[in-house]
């Protein structure tokens, strides 16, 4: 692991592999180490850059940045401070909303663009409990803790997270296992959801997160191979279907039977996609 200063923000970060450049992108509440499985798998074929995204893992947490713009910002340099010319993006959940925002400002230094169960908050305002199929185990744990009607809140994700949280650090972490439950196990699951709750608690995330990033014309006007995956029982369809809408040459994949974390459940299903997807048209030489 190493660091590095963009703007403003310390970004720990760290590199496996040698080959054309693919940067994994984690969502809110996780750290690089979500795409670990993953990223282990691609070493062999891609140099992988993983990074903690401002505010999150051991990246430092500034008082503001934390619009889907400032999270692309901190891509790019990253990208420019490690003298990466092109690379593939793929990002999962709010790593995707940051890696579509990256690709509408350096639009030509992206080979590859992959969105994984992102919500894209131009195109989906609302995220509402009942927006999937069914309610997981894992929410109807969290939301039995609170006194909210989860039915008719506009936006369930970052409270979601939020009362995990409080769960963890009341010593009632969630005890029902999906694919993911957030803050429920590990050493290291109550100085995540400190983590967590310092960041919406202590910086500007909690109005900045759900600002909407760029226009419905930049996003139609990206020219890389797009690739969009979600989950059967995702709450993010509205935006995949827009995503489709606008770039009706994107590659699409519904993964039967996942929830919103399928990459931790199906990391080899994961590498195998980005693998054959990727290699395909790369035209990034290795190592550049």
């Amino acid at each position: 692991m190493a660091f590095i200063e963009v703007n403003g923000a310390r970004l720990a970060w760290q590199q496996l592999g040698e080959g054309p450049d693919l940067i994994l992108v984690h969502g809110l509440a996780t750290s690089r180490a979500f795409w670990m499985p993953t990223a282990m798998r691609l070493q062999t074929r891609f140099r992988v850059t993983l990074f903690d995204l401002r505010g999150h893992g051991y990246s430092s947490r500034p008082q503001q940045g934390y619009r889907p713009q400032d999270f692309a910002a901190d891509l790019v340099g990253l990208m420019d401070a490690l003298q990466l010319q092109r690379a593939a993006l793929v990002g999962h959940s709010y790593g995707g909303a940051a890696a579509l925002e990256a690709a509408g400002l350096i639009g030509d230094r992206v080979t590859h663009l992959g969105l994984l169960d992102t919500r894209v908050a131009r195109l989906q305002p609302l995220m509402r409990l009942h927006d999937g199929p069914r309610i997981s185990e894992v929410e109807k744990q969290v939301a039995a803790t609170t006194a909210h009607d989860w039915a008719a809140l506009p936006q369930v994700g970052y409270l979601f997270l939020e009362a995990a949280a409080r769960m963890q650090l009341s010593g009632q972490p969630v005890q029902a296992r999906d694919d993911f439950a957030p803050f429920g196990q590990g050493r290291g699951a109550a100085r995540a959801a400190k983590a967590w709750l310092d960041l919406l608690d202590q910086t500007s995330a909690r109005a900045d997160l759900d600002q909407p990033g760029m226009h419905e014309d930049r996003i139609a006007a990206l020219a890389m191979p797009v690739y969009l995956i979600y989950a059967e029982y995702s709450r993010c369809a509205a935006s995949a279907e827009a995503l489709r809408r606008l770039l009706p040459q994107a590659r699409y994949r519904l993964v039967a039977d996942a929830g919103h974390f399928f990459p931790l459940s199906q990391p080899d299903w994961v590498a195998q996609w980005i693998e054959a997807l990727v290699s395909e048209t790369s035209s990034a030489e290795p190592g550049r």
